[in-house]
């Protein structure tokens, strides 16, 4: 018996790979079955669903219209009070329209524009009531779009921008 004791105590110590082989591939079976099992439970949910789904169109958002500025640099425009001339305001004006035919249009004008504002403007202050002193050019913008609408025939600047302006 001896013999037979050191036997299997020796075949205890030896590695057996079958066991752990059989083990991995249960493991990986089980995960397969019971993932598809998973997967086919939560698909068979989804069918059951008799609720209607809401297609949703999205709106394109409106496009912007094609702004464009026709620029009139140095417009040199006096500052006076009672008759007399205080001092001069130059400025750059730019003149907003609304597509390039309009802009073009403005540009091929902007000496007779330029013209109509000297005579408006040499006879109309642009000072502040409180400050002649001090160009006002909420009015200024206001007048300058009016004369310049007036001239051309037909209202096509939407906005004045007065980039830049000096007082000498």
């Amino acid at each position: 018996m001896a013999e037979e004791e050191k036997e299997t105590s020796e075949e205890n110590k030896k590695p057996s790979g079958g066991g752990k082989k059989l083990l991995i591939v249960g493991l990986l079976a089980g995960l397969i079955v019971g993932g598809g099992g998973a997967a086919g439970f939560f698909i068979m949910q989804s069918g059951d669903e008799t609720e209607p789904v809401e297609v949703v169109i999205e709106e394109k958002a409106p496009e912007l219209p094609d702004y464009q500025y026709a620029k009139i640099e140095k417009l040199n425009l006096p500052l006076f009070y009672k008759g007399r001339v205080l001092n001069y305001a130059v400025m750059n004006v730019s003149l907003e329209t609304i597509g390039n035919d309009d802009k073009l249009l403005v540009v091929k004008n902007v000496i007779i524009i330029k013209d109509a504002l000297l005579r408006y403007f040499s006879v109309n202050p642009i000072g502040r009531e409180d400050n002649p002193r001090i160009v006002d050019f909420d009015r200024l913008s206001a007048k300058i779009k009016e004369v310049e609408n007036q001239e051309i025939g037909r209202e096509i600047v939407n906005r004045v921008v007065i980039s830049e302006s000096r007082n000498f």
